[in-house]
């Protein structure tokens, strides 16, 4: 489910809080934005960890902030069905 931009802000804000004990909007802008970029969850959290934001939760907020993120590009797409598919054969 794709949320208003009000509210994202406002989870993004209080994650920052609980993760960083801090949250500035221009922190939270970046995030939001960073969270556009990438291309995978765990790319977020390579990015997070560069920012400095290393801690057990960081994996879940990267989840959770790419799954809330509204995303424009039809390629992270294919290239997530492209991931999954390979996924599904390292399975096998």
């Amino acid at each position: 489910t794709m949320e208003s931009d009000g509210s994202l802000k406002t989870w993004v804000s209080d994650k920052l809080m609980s993760l960083l004990g801090y949250s500035q909007p221009t922190v939270v802008q970046y995030m939001i934005r960073l969270s556009k970029q990438v291309i995978s969850p765990a790319h977020l959290v390579g990015k997070l960890v560069e920012f400095g934001i290393s801690s057990m939760d960081t994996h879940a907020f990267a989840e959770e902030i790419y799954s809330r993120v509204p995303r424009r590009s039809s390629g992270i797409n294919q290239y997530q069905k492209q991931e999954r598919e390979a996924a599904m054969l390292e399975r096998k």
